[in-house]
């Protein structure tokens, strides 16, 4: 089948804009929009934006400093999706012609909103996985998969996952296994993977920068490591480790994560017997605090049965500052520093002089350049929400760019890893240029592992 009209490179006397869909314009997505729109604007790409939300206004203030944009996008305000999702007036004429729809909500319209894509033509984009489950748990495959093949007869991808980490962290990661594996050297084994993240923020006060409600499911999960082909399940915040980050003083406690990555690279790679993926830094500490406090409990009150000690908690917590207060404590010197880091080390051992010799290849990323923020349309975002929008927005127009010269080239269910094989060399290179241009650092080296202690 052919791909979208909408992809189709436009008549140069007559440019069609790309239409692009968003489902949600919170603290990522309104950083996601203002990155596609900043990178279309670069490429001489026309673009409009259709956004989906149940608080326009909110969604307008998450732009407030990106209001310029306001003429490509339309605000919906629905207060229930079903409607758009059937395609009942006027949302039929809304959707008409999408190149792509972002859920930029909840992990559980991933489904939903990939059935209308089909629906339409269009291509989907989404960040994180509806994984905390006993499906996902028994197969160890994300629900999105369910769609694969149904994609793949319409030509369409659904890009998956596509935040910063996971996302940008798969995809740097997979550009460095198929290089090695690439080599065809029979001596070469990939022994490991262990990806560490760090989400630091130094501040007067308590400062969400996600959800706290995610933090709390994720977080006090049980984690999950892959060790010699099977998956072992731990205790929360047991098994810790430091791990020595770019940018920081000191080592960073880190702690067994239950995260996309762990499914998305044993998928990529099932050869590899060891991965894990590890956390650390303020935010994370916080939360270990809180569940060892007994606070996380699921034991309820005792003059409340209904009442559970972590719905209480979850009642109480701060949430996610709005953006002009985000901003606001930035410039007050409230929140003095900020710094989110994955650093991914794969142990390689290959056979050199009748010996096996084992090193450590190193890849990540460092967005540490917070205070920047002021003074450009981003602020008022978190740094996390930055870096995910971002990642998000990178990899989304760089595959949307292929797509439009090289229809059908990529489909199905596709993840960051998947991206890493399947982008063409230049496109791969302009991702990397284009992360840094955005204020992501990234670093990469080798090692002896005898060097690690």
């Amino acid at each position: 089948m052919s791909s979208p009209e909408s992809l189709a490179p436009a008549a140069e006397h007559s440019p069609r804009p790309l239409r692009i869909v968003f489902f949600g314009l919170g603290a990522v997505g309104s950083n996601l929009l203002i990155c596609l729109a900043e990178l279309a604007e670069r490429d001489g790409v026309p673009v409009h934006f259709v956004v989906y939300t149940i608080d326009p206004a909110g969604a307008r203030d998450a732009l407030f400093h990106a209001e310029r944009m306001f003429d490509r996008i339309d605000f919906h305000g629905v207060p229930d999706l079903a409607p758009v999702f059937a395609q009942a007036a006027p949302h039929d004429r809304q959707l008409a012609g999408a190149a792509m729809l972002i859920n930029a909500a909840l992990p559980e319209l991933n489904g939903p909103i990939i059935e209308l894509g089909l629906r339409l033509g269009a291509h989907t984009m989404d960040l994180a996985s509806d994984m905390y489950n006993e499906a996902t748990d028994r197969t160890l495959t994300v629900p999105q998969y369910a769609y694969d093949e149904a994609l793949r007869e319409r030509a369409l991808a659904a890009l998956i996952n596509l935040g910063i980490s996971p996302g940008v962290t798969d995809f740097l990661i997979g550009r460095s296994i198929f290089s090695l594996l690439a080599a065809g050297r029979p001596g070469l084994r990939i022994e490991s993977i262990e990806l560490f993240l760090l989400e630091e923020i130094d501040s007067d006060q308590v400062v969400f920068s996600w959800s706290p409600v995610v933090a709390l499911e994720e977080l006090a999960a049980c984690p999950r490591v892959l060790s010699e082909g099977r998956i072992q399940v731990m205790d929360p915040f047991s098994m810790a480790r430091n791990h020595s980050f770019p940018y920081e003083p000191a080592p960073v406690r880190q702690y067994p994560l239950y995260q996309e990555e762990l499914l998305s690279l044993h998928r990529a790679f099932p050869e590899i017997p060891d991965i894990g993926v590890y956390t650390g830094g303020s935010e994370v500490e916080l939360v270990k605090a809180l569940y060892q406090l007994n606070l996380l409990s699921k034991r309820t009150l005792p003059d409340q049965p209904e009442l559970t000690v972590e719905a209480l908690v979850r009642a109480i917590l701060p949430g996610m500052q709005r953006p002009r207060r985000i901003e606001e404590l930035l410039r007050s010197g409230i929140i003095r520093r900020a710094h989110f880091c994955a650093s991914a080390e794969i142990r390689v051992s290959e056979l050199v002089r009748n010996e096996r010799q084992t090193v450590i290849e190193t890849v990540g990323l460092s967005y540490h350049r917070y205070p920047e923020l002021l003074g450009s349309p981003y602020a008022g975002a978190t740094y996390i929400a930055y870096a995910t929008g971002v990642g998000a927005g990178i990899l989304a127009w760089q595959t949307l760019q292929h797509l439009r010269t090289a229809p059908g080239s990529i489909v199905g269910v596709t993840s960051g890893v998947d991206l890493a094989r399947q982008l063409p060399q230049v496109l791969a290179d302009a991702v990397r240029r284009d992360l840094v241009a955005w204020e992501i650092d990234l670093f990469q080296g080798i090692r002896d592992a005898a060097e690690v202690h």
